[in-house]
Formats: structure tokens, C-alpha cells, sequence
């Protein structure tokens, strides 16, 4: 090697001055590879992170704190970089909008879990950079809620009947309308069969179940009334159907009033699920980096908050941590409906009804007839036969009265104006407010888990 090299410097250089300044030049090259090499080698990441990526289900909160990502077995100095690092990100989250019983937006409340989509947080230490790739998909299906068992009055038609009151779907996402499979019910036949129900969310996540619909004959009904099939709340809160009856100015447009006659079944009816789909009031949970082991001791898994300045991450460990109570702590408070009763009264008219003082009846006609005692043969009034079937036969004979007919006698009427009660008097439970689930803060916590 040190041979080429002089041959090559021989070769542009003759005099042993310039071989001189060639040998030192050559020297200081060397050096300076040499330190270049040290340089570089002694230049190290602070900013290394376990994982530059997160899959979140749609509900989940995203941490942003870079504790949770960084790779506390290659770190040094863990504190100062959890200090010290600045986060920025795109994250888009989700704004419920709660509106009342008319459908006015009463207030929208942002939750702290992020829209679906793709986003990025991007850490900064010093001068190093580092980005984490968040993708956020909805993979699961809406959660159904429902009776095991439902009874219908036979001839009830159930396109038109309101399953939607009886069912409730849970999920972060909107859904669709219900599907109701009645293709396997004969409501004109008395017994049980099976239904089944599904519903999907806009991201085409669909969710079923199977109950059981009865049959069941329709109640006896008087004048003015109709039988329903109701649905109500009982004292647990669960929606179930009560068969009964009404007077036909009490029927709601929730009432399934059943048919006198058989009816046909369409198979599939859609509900609408407007008024039994609900978000759930808190997220599922923290999502953590999809790869990478993170054993940071300053971990703050539960932080939701997004930065979208540039601000410095805290800390979590130690006297450095400041909480921050901004995660808010609800629960579900239930409102029972408010009802008042209202008394109805008796709805009468006169009307002129003719009333009978005695009935008619056919009176029986007698007239008297020669009758033989022994073979019970009736002469009517001829004697002389009679006389020759006595000398033939030796048969003796009587009068008797015999019917010969009847005298219709008309009844005996007179007309009388009377009260006709066209509708009992009755007492409704009117509800003035619809039962509602309302959801309260409680209080506040922070990524930490400290509460206040």
C-alpha cells in the first residue's frame, strides 16, 4: 500500500521539496478522514422511539405524550427527554351533538377520542424529529340490545309495526336502519316463530340477533275499542309488548292496531333507528403502539389530549409531573318519565228507541175431530166414516180437540227517548316527558389516573 502511494506521488512530483509538502498534505488527509470517521461515530440518537405506529379502534383514546412511545432501553436521560420534547399532531376528534325530545341541538360535546382516518404526531428533542403514523378504523359492530321474546296480536301487520321502539344499537359510529327478517312469522296463525334483526354501522360493521315473536289471540273488544299490541318500559327499564285494548280514541301512532282479517308479510320491513341508536358515554380504553416494547417508568398511557401548537410533553414521573384534570368522569343518570292522569268523561247521546210491553206470539187453533181410540186415525168431523171404520173394524172412536192451525198477535210496543252512553268515562296517564338518560360529570382525571 505505502508503495503505491509513493509510486503515485513520484509520478507528479520530481523535486524532493514538493515530495515533502506532498507527504504532509498527504498526512493531514488521512487525519482528517480519520477524525471525520470519529466524529460521526460518536454522533448517537436521544429521540428513539419503540414504535412509529398506532392502530387504534374507532373509541379509543390516542396517547400523544411521547413517554408512551419511547424506547426507554436505548434512552438516556428518559426525564429530560419527556420533558423537554415538543409534540405537534393532526388528530381530528369527534363532536357529539345532543339535541332534546323536538330534535333541537341543545349542546355538542367534543370527546377525546379521534375521528377515523390517518394522522401523525410528531415529536421534537433538540434538533432530532421523529414521527408516529396513527390510523384509526371502526372494525366493530354496533351492539344490540333487545327482548329475548315479543308478543303481536294475530293479523298484525308488521311492516308497520315500530320495532325500532323495542331495539337499542350502541356504537361510536352512525348506523343504518334496521332490518327486520319477518319472513319466518305467520301472524295469521296463532304460535311462536323465530325474527331476526340486524343493523350496521356506516362503516359496514353489521351486528344480528334472534328473538322469538308469539302469536297470540287478539282480546275480546266492545263497542269503540280496538286491540294493540303496546309497547312499554318496565320498572327495570326494559322494553317489552303488552297486548291489550283500547277505545279507539286512545290508539297512538306507536300502537299496532291488529286486523280483523289475515294480512301478508313482506319479509324484510326496515325501522327506523332514530330513536334507539346511542354513542356510548366514554371511550373503550387507551390505544398503545401497535409494535416495540415500551417499559418507560414515566409512562402516561392514559393521556388524551392533543397539542396542536407546540408545547412541551410532561413528565410523569417524580415531583416534575403537573396534572392536568382535563378527562372528564360521567355516568348515566336515568329520568323517569313524567305522567299526569286526565279524566275523560262518559261521551252520551238521546236517541228514540221503541221499547216492547209484550211479545209476539202465535196463539194455536183447536177445532174438535172424531178420533179412533185404537189405530189413533183422525176423521175430522165426517161421522158416518168414522161410523163405517167403527162397524168394519170394531175400533171405538172419541171427539177430541185438535190444532188446526195458529193466530199471530202482533207485539205490543211504545217508543221512549233515551241516554245512549257512546263512551265510558275513563281516567289516561298522559306522559308529559318522555323518560330520558342523561349523562353527568362527575368529575375530572388526569393521563395519570389521579382524580379530583
Amino acid at each position: 500500500m505505502e508503495t503505491k502511494k509513493e509510486n503515485i506521488i513520484d509520478k507528479y512530483l520530481n523535486t524532493k521539496k514538493k515530495k515533502v509538502i506532498a507527504g504532509c498534505v498527504a498526512g493531514v488527509l488521512v487525519i482528517g478522514c480519520a477524525g471525520t470517521v470519529i466524529l460521526n461515530t460518536s454522533s448517537s440518537k436521544e429521540l428513539v422511539l419503540a414504535s412509529d405506529e398506532v392502530k387504534a379502534e374507532f373509541g379509543q383514546r390516542v396517547s400523544t405524550n411521547v413517554a408512551d412511545y419511547l424506547d426507554a432501553n436505548k434512552v438516556d436521560n428518559l426525564d429530560k427527554i419527556i420533558k423537554d420534547t415538543k409534540e405537534k399532531d393532526n388528530l381530528k376528534y369527534v363532536t357529539v351533538t345532543n339535541k332534546d325530545e323536538q330534535g333541537n341541538v341543545v349542546s355538542k360535546e367534543e370527546k377525546d377520542y379521534p375521528k377515523v382516518g390517518n394522522y401523525e404526531i410528531n415529536f421534537t428533542y433538540k434538533k432530532e424529529k421523529q414521527s408516529v403514523k396513527v390510523t384509526v378504523k371502526d372494525t366493530k359492530a354496533p351492539e344490540i340490545t333487545a327482548p329475548d321474546s315479543i308478543d303481536v296480536i294475530q293479523y298484525t301487520d308488521l311492516s308497520t309495526f315500530n320495532f325500532g321502539e323495542l331495539l337499542q344499537a350502541t356504537d361510536y359510529s352512525d348506523v343504518k336502519d334496521w332490518k327486520i327478517d319477518t319472513s319466518k312469522v305467520d301472524v295469521n296463525t296463532i304460535g311462536t316463530y323465530d325474527l331476526k334483526v340486524s343493523i350496521q354501522d356506516k362503516y359496514k360493521n353489521k351486528a344480528s340477533k334472534k328473538l322469538k315473536v308469539n302469536v297470540v289471540q287478539a282480546p275480546e273488544v266492545d263497542e269503540g275499542e280496538v286491540a294493540v299490541t303496546e309497547v312499554v318500559t318496565d320498572e327495570n327499564g326494559n322494553k317489552k309488548t303488552v297486548v291489550t285494548k283500547k277505545s279507539s280514541a286512545e290508539v297512538s301512532k306507536n300502537d299496532a292496531v291488529a286486523s280483523t282479517s289475515p294480512v301478508s308479510n313482506k319479509g324484510t320491513v326496515n325501522s327506523s333507528s332514530s330513536a334507539s341508536a346511542s354513542k356510548p358515554s366514554s371511550n373503550s380504553g387507551t390505544s398503545k403502539p401497535s409494535t416495540g416494547s415500551n417499559s418507560s417508568s414515566s409512562s402516561s398511557s392514559g393521556s388524551s389530549s392533543s397539542n396542536t401548537g407546540s408545547s412541551s410533553s410532561s413528565s410523569t414521573k417524580g415531583d416534575e409531573h403537573k396534572h392536568n384534570y382535563n378527562i372528564p368522569i360521567t355516568k348515566t343518570v336515568h329520568h323517569p318519565a313524567e305522567t299526569k292522569t286526565v279524566h275523560h268523561d262518559a261521551v252520551t247521546r238521546n236517541e228514540t228507541v221503541t221499547v216492547v210491553d209484550k211479545e209476539a206470539y202465535d196463539e194455536p187453533v183447536y177445532d174438535s175431530h172424531y178420533v179412533c181410540k185404537a189405530c189413533g186415525q183422525d176423521f175430522g168431523k165426517d161421522g158416518i166414516a168414522v161410523g163405517e171404520h167403527s162397524a168394519i173394524y170394531g175400533h171405538s172412536y172419541e171427539v177430541k180437540k185438535v190444532q188446526t192451525g195458529t193466530k199471530h198477535h202482533d207485539a205490543v210496543t211504545h217508543q221512549e227517548t233515551r241516554t245512549v252512553t257512546v263512551t265510558p268515562a275513563y281516567d289516561e296517564t298522559v306522559v308529559v316527558k318522555q323518560a330520558y338518560d342523561e349523562t353527568v360529570t362527575t368529575g375530572y382525571k388526569c393521563s395519570c389516573g389521579a382524580t379530583k
